[in-house]
């Protein structure tokens, strides 16, 4: 029983997802909440509702 950031915080101490990129898809869209996001080791931040050509472009970003 844990959150999302929790999530990342447990998998980025596992040294096989230490550089995997992890996108977060969440309705939160406060400033604090993506800083908490990139604290915990999120790579990326997609808000919903979001379009297609959004989870496109993060996907490109991360994956060249």
């Amino acid at each position: 029983n844990m959150d999302g950031l929790e999530l990342i915080r447990q998998v980025r101490t596992l040294p096989q997802y230490k550089f995997i990129p992890i996108i977060m898809l969440t309705t939160e869209s406060h400033d604090d909440k993506k800083q908490a996001g990139k604290a915990a080791g999120a790579s990326g931040w997609i808000v919903k509702p979001f379009r297609g050509e959004q989870l496109v472009m993060i996907a490109k970003k991360f994956l060249g």
